[in-house]
C-alpha cells in the first residue's frame, strides 16, 4: 500500500497547490513539503510488491534509482515556478502560478510506470504521464496545427509503436528460428523509445511544443518524463535478453547516441530561444546516455545512468537560472540566474568536476573507436562554444540592469537556496563519485543481459 500512499500525497501536493496559487510563498512550503513527504515515503516503504488489477507494484532498488532522480527534479522545478508568478486573471497566468499542479499531475502515472511489472502497461502509463503537459502548452497561432497537437499524435504513434515491438517479442518464443520478429521488433522499438525520448532525428516535434511550452515544462519532458523510457527499456531487456544479442537494437542505441550528441550541439549553436535551447543541450547528457546503455556492458550502463543523474540536474539549474533572468531583472537575482545558467550547461556539457565528466570517462572507455571518440569530445565543445553564445547577451543585459526594488521578496531567497543545494550536489557527486558508483553497481549487477 506504500506506493498508493506515495501516489496519492502526488496528487494531493498538486491539488494544493492548485488552491493556493495566488499566494506563492505558499505553493512553495507546500511543494516542499510534500516533495519532502514523498521523499520519505521512498526512503521508507518497503520493497515488498503491491498486486494491482493482477499485476504487481513494487519499490525495488532499481526503481528507487530512477524514482529518486525524478522526485527530486520534479521538486525543484515545482519550487522554481513561484519565481514566475504574474498577479492576473487572465488564464494563462492561472496556468503558470499552478503549473506544479501539471507537474505532480504527470509525475504520478510516471511513478506507476516505473513501478510496474508490466511493460505493455508501463508503456501506456508513460504515455499518461505526457499527457498533463499538453494543457501546459499555449498555441502560438490559428492557421497552423499547434505544437501540443503533433506532440499528441507522437505520443499516440509512439506507444503504439513501443505496443507493437512488445507484441513481437511476445511471438518470437513460438517461432524461434524466425529472427524477423526480433528484427521488427527492434524497429518498432527503436521507433517508439526514439520520438518519446525526442533522439536526433526523431525530435522533429520538440520545437513547435516547446514554443507553446513554459520553460519548467520543458525541463520536466526532458528532466523527468523522457528519462523514463530508459527505465522501461532496462526492463523490456531484462525480460527478454536474446533482443539485445539476436537482434541490432543496442547498436541502433549507439548510433542515436552519436547523432544525437553531434545534433544537440549543432541545433544548441543555431538557437536562442530559452527553451529550444534547453532542450537541444539537454541532447548532449542524452547522446551519452543512450551510447552507454547501448554499449550493453555493465560499466557503461552504470555511465548512463549517471549521464541521465547529471541530465537531471543540469537542466534543473538551466531552468531555474533562465527563471530568475527572465522574472526579476534586478541585478542580484539577474546574477543568480547567470551563475546558475553556466553552472547548468557545464554539467549538461560534462565539464570537471561534475557527474558529466564522471558519466562520459566511464562510458567512452567501451566505445572502443578513437576517431569517434574525438568527434564526441569535439561535439561537446561545440556545446560549450553554444552555451558561451547563449549566455553573453545576457550578462551584457545585467550591466543596465535595474536596481533591487525595495520590496522584499522572500521567493527569489527559496529560489536561490534550492539553486546553490542543487549545484553542490553535483560537485560533491563529481568530487566523491563512489556515492553514486557504489550503489549503482549494486543495482546493475542485478540486470543479466549486461556483458
Amino acid at each position: 500500500m506504500n506506493i498508493l500512499a506515495i501516489l496519492a500525497l502526488c496528487l494531493a501536493t498538486g491539488a494544493a497547490i492548485r488552491l493556493l496559487r495566488h499566494l506563492p510563498r505558499l505553493v512553495f512550503a507546500a511543494t516542499l513539503l510534500g516533495s519532502a513527504a514523498m521523499g520519505a515515503l521512498v526512503i521508507f516503504s518497503s520493497a515488498e510488491p503491491f498486486d494491482l488489477v493482477g499485476r504487481a507494484l513494487a519499490l525495488d532498488a532499481t526503481t528507487r534509482a530512477f524514482l529518486f532522480p525524478a522526485l527530486g527534479t520534479a521538486a525543484a522545478l515545482a519550487l522554481f515556478s513561484p519565481l514566475t508568478f504574474q498577479p492576473s486573471s487572465q488564464p494563462a497566468a492561472r496556468i503558470a502560478n499552478s503549473l506544479g499542479t501539471f507537474l505532480f499531475s504527470s509525475l504520478a502515472p510516471l511513478i506507476v510506470a516505473m513501478a510496474l511489472d508490466s511493460f505493455p502497461l508501463a508503456a501506456i502509463f508513460w504515455a499518461l504521464g505526457l499527457m498533463p503537459l499538453i494543457f501546459l502548452a499555449q498555441p502560438r497561432g490559428t492557421n497552423r496545427v499547434g505544437g501540443a497537437a503533433q506532440f499528441l499524435l507522437m505520443t499516440i504513434i509512439a506507444a503504439a509503436c513501443l505496443l507493437l515491438g512488445n507484441r513481437l517479442l511476445e511471438l518470437y518464443p513460438f517461432t524461434p528460428e524466425n529472427l524477423d520478429l526480433l528484427r521488427g521488433a527492434a524497429l518498432f522499438l527503436t521507433l517508439g523509445f526514439g520520438i518519446l525520448l525526442a533522439a536526433v532525428p526523431f525530435n522533429a516535434w520538440v520545437g513547435s511544443f516547446a514554443d507553446e511550452m513554459p520553460l519548467l515544462g520543458v525541463g520536466f519532458l526532458a528532466g523527468v518524463a523522457q528519462p523514463v523510457g530508459l527505465w522501461l527499456l532496462i526492463q523490456l531487456l531484462t525480460r527478454a535478453p536474446w533482443l539485445g544479442e539476436k537482434s541490432p537494437l543496442l547498436s541502433g542505441l549507439v548510433a542515436l547516441g552519436v547523432i544525437s550528441l553531434i545534433g544537440g550541439a549543432f541545433f544548441a549553436l543555431a538557437e536562442r530561444r530559452d527553451q529550444r535551447f534547453v532542450a537541444a543541450l539537454a541532447l548532449l547528457s542524452l547522446g551519452d546516455a543512450l551510447i552507454g546503455f547501448g554499449l550493453g556492458t555493465r560499466v557503461a550502463l552504470m555511465g548512463a545512468l549517471i549521464a541521465l543523474i547529471n541530465r537531471a540536474l543540469g537542466i534543473t539549474l538551466l531552468c531555474g537560472g533562465l527563471s530568475f533572468v527572465r522574472y526579476h531583472p534586478e541585478r542580484r537575482w539577474h546574477t543568480i540566474g547567470i551563475l546558475a545558467l553556466l553552472g547548468g550547461g557545464f554539467i549538461l556539457i560534462g565539464l570537471a568536476p561534475t557527474l558529466g565528466a564522471l558519466a562520459r570517462a566511464t562510458i567512452y572507455r567501451d566505445v572502443g573507436n578513437l576517431g569517434l571518440t574525438v568527434l564526441l569530445f569535439a561535439a561537446q565543445g561545440a556545446g560549450l562554444l553554444a552555451l558561451i553564445r547563449f549566455v553573453l547577451p545576457l550578462i551584457a543585459a545585467m550591466q543596465v540592469g535595474v536596481e533591487a526594488a525595495a520590496e522584499f521578496k522572500i521567493v527569489p531567497y527559496l529560489a536561490s537556496a534550492v539553486i546553490a543545494a542543487v549545484f553542490i550536489f553535483a560537485i560533491l557527486g563529481g568530487l566523491a563519485p563512489q556515492v553514486f558508483i557504489d550503489p549503482l553497481m549494486t543495482v546493475v549487477n542485478r540486470i543479466e543481459f549486461l556483458k
